[in-house]
């Protein structure tokens, strides 16, 4: 599991660097859950990639604030931030039920 939850973490990493607020702009919200689909499909499979990014990026809008959002675009983000990338990458892999 601790590879499947990496790959997903990595993959949330990723995509979300181009997300710039947390009301994000048409079309950047599905450019960004596009990208973590292909980062995440490998490992997850394409479904699960789905079902997992469109979790990401509800518990994202649901649980963050504009600041937060906006750092995501950083390359260094702050340690507190990266926990929170990975508690929301690990809540959404056991939404899914776990490992595939």
């Amino acid at each position: 599991m601790v590879g499947i939850a990496r790959v997903a973490w990595v993959a949330l990493l990723f995509s979300a660097m181009p997300v710039l607020a947390a009301e994000w702009p048409a079309g950047v919200r599905d450019t960004f859950q596009q990208g973590c689909v292909k980062s995440a499909g490998e490992a997850l499979g394409q479904e699960r990639a789905g079902l997992y990014c469109k979790c990401t990026v509800t518990r994202i809008d649901r649980d963050f604030s504009t600041a937060e959002v906006a750092a995501l675009e950083k390359a260094d983000l702050p340690e507190p931030l990266i926990k929170r990338l990975q508690q929301v990458s690990q809540q959404c892999l056991q939404a899914l039920g776990g490992q595939g």
